[in-house]
């Protein structure tokens, strides 16, 4: 297991396109994510409503066997909260995912100068996530120019089942013709079967994977075609609040890893600073 770099600005670029991902420290202000990770401790577990989940569709609470601890992830809790819990958690999580302290490093990454956040995800406790590319979710046109950003809301250290990532330059595509995969299939038989093509394939060349002891305040960011996938916490399930943030350049076409551009439905948005945009929640 490698350790992820800690890049200075003037060097974070050139690592995050040579190698698709970067660690920002102390992006954000401590005390402001430990008080998120407070509002959603005593909110989201004793809430018996229902609630955005990750599949999209409202749902309660499902603990995980014998805890408090939610196993169905929130979708958009910066847009579904707003009318739920007095708003006050929907509010804080929408500063914190369209602030200039975000938009200004995915600046130092792309140069580029506004951007549209397309999901969010809370999550309570470790997935068991395979590897995998997010760019079967979101990318641009032409692929790979989409950024995931990771923020964990408490301390975590090498039991906290955190995200790992396998160096991947910029722009690289490795196709389904590449991994030598039919096209044929329904999206989630093609998804299945290049994630498991795709580990096989980079195994077969024992790669590094890099990962972070992260703090309140770090943000881990890599690109829609960097490889990555969560490592296992101990004991399992124990508490890791985080947000997984998909953000697309507004510069770019919206595009997915099977659609190039992705045209099939229209996408409403609402602009929040200077730096973000968000979807309109239909």
């Amino acid at each position: 297991m490698g350790v992820v770099k800690f890049w200075s600005r003037r060097s974070a670029r050139r690592c995050y396109s040579e190698h698709g991902y970067c660690v920002f420290r102390n992006a954000f202000a401590p005390q402001n994510i430990a008080e998120i990770a407070e509002l959603i401790r005593d909110s989201i577990p004793s809430f018996d409503g229902e609630l955005l989940r990750q599949d999209g569709r409202p749902a309660p609470n499902d603990f995980f066997p014998g805890t408090l601890l939610v196993r169905n992830p929130l979708l958009h809790p910066h847009l579904s909260l707003a009318d739920s819990l007095g708003g006050h958690l929907g509010t804080a999580l929408m500063d914190l995912v369209t602030s200039d302290a975000l938009g200004e490093r995915l600046n130092i990454l792309d140069r580029q100068q506004h951007y549209v956040i397309h999901q969010v995800l809370l999550f309570f406790a470790a997935q068991t996530t395979e590897l995998h590319l997010d760019s079967w979710s979101l990318d641009t046109a032409p692929l790979g120019h989409s950024h995931t950003v990771w923020i964990p809301l408490q301390d975590l250290d090498h039991r906290s089942g955190s995200p790992a990532v396998i160096a991947w330059p910029i722009g690289r595509v490795l196709t389904e013709a590449a991994l030598g995969l039919s096209t044929e299939g329904s999206l989630g038989e093609r998804y299945e079967r290049y994630q498991r093509a795709l580990s096989t394939h980079l195994r077969a060349s024992s790669p590094e994977a890099a990962t972070a002891l992260l703090q309140m305040g770090d943000a881990f960011i890599w690109s829609s075609l960097t490889p990555h996938f969560t490592l296992p916490s101990y004991p399992f399930p124990r508490e890791r609040l985080s947000l997984q943030v998909l953000i697309r350049p507004a510069s770019m076409k919206w595009g997915d890893f099977t659609a190039q551009p992705y045209d099939r439905h229209s996408l409403q948005l609402r602009q929040v600073s200077s730096w973000f945009s968000v979807r309109v929640l239909s």
